[in-house]
């Protein structure tokens, strides 16, 4: 592994972000009962940070400092881990990387609330940094909402793969906090408007292909000709998402982006 690569960047960078999301608890969240404020701890812990790394590598590749987009990346991480809390119950998942989920521990009520209160603290940091920032992180969250409740109705069954439903799901329920958390890494950077519609169609792709990739790995049992519709849709995200990056400036971060469809496929495996 290159040290200077992808997957090294995003080891260097996950222990930060889980830091500082640490130590601002008690700053985004003041007054909170000891035992709320713990499972709030418990609910933003780990993760794999992917969404984060990518709001800073997008504002680096561009020529922003870490420091400039390290807020958009932990509001895009209080998101994801929110969203994670709402889903475990509508799901009625009782485990979260191998512990009980929030909602188990919590009762659904107060889990529910807390992962409201994530996301209303999310959107409220994003719209100190400015108006632009603050709509970006809103809007992926009502699209995120959107695709839940079409998941929820069955739009997202994947005997198909291929077919738009599950991909509008996908592209609702992932690709749009990917491309969120890249183009918040933009407008850190800021970026103009096209490098910013660039940012968000590769995070866009990019995240889907994330879930797809997933979504295989957790599905052994699917036959040769769904792996293989699969494989290929993964693949032509891939490529998207690299022509995504034609206009970002030729420096390292920015090949670093280009290695994140296949690391990410990586990680999903």
């Amino acid at each position: 592994m290159a040290l200077n690569g992808f997957a090294a960047y995003r080891g260097r960078l996950k222990p930060r972000i889980d830091a500082e999301l640490k130590l601002r608890l008690g700053e985004w969240f003041p007054g909170l009962p000891d035992v709320h404020r713990q499972a709030l701890h418990e609910i933003l812990a780990d993760g794999k940070r992917i969404r984060g790394v990518l709001t800073c590598l997008v504002a680096e590749a561009l020529g922003a400092r870490l420091e400039q987009a390290l807020p958009a990346s932990l509001a895009v991480e209080m998101i994801q881990a929110a969203s994670l809390v709402h889903d475990d119950f509508v799901d009625g998942d009782t485990l979260r990387r191998g512990r009980p989920a929030a909602w188990t521990k919590l009762s659904p009520r107060r889990a529910v609330l807390l992962a409201d209160l994530v996301f209303a603290t999310a959107i409220e940091t994003m719209a100190r940094a400015g108006r632009r920032e603050g709509e970006t992180l809103a809007h992926a969250i009502a699209t995120m909402a959107q695709g839940a409740l079409q998941e929820a109705l069955g739009a997202g069954e994947r005997q198909r793969p291929g077919r738009d439903a599950y991909r509008r799901v996908i592209h609702l329920k992932t690709g749009s906090l990917f491309a969120a958390a890249a183009s918040l890494g933009a407008l850190a950077a800021g970026a103009d408007e096209r490098t910013l519609e660039a940012a968000a169609q590769f995070g866009a792709r990019t995240g889907s292909l994330y879930q797809i990739a997933d979504d295989l790995a957790d599905d052994p049992q699917a036959g040769p000709a769904l792996r293989a519709s699969m494989e290929q849709e993964i693949a032509a995200l891939a490529e998207q998402a690299r022509c995504a990056l034609a206009d970002f400036p030729d420096n390292e971060r920015t090949r670093m982006l280009a290695e994140m469809p296949r690391e990410l496929v990586r990680i999903a495996s």
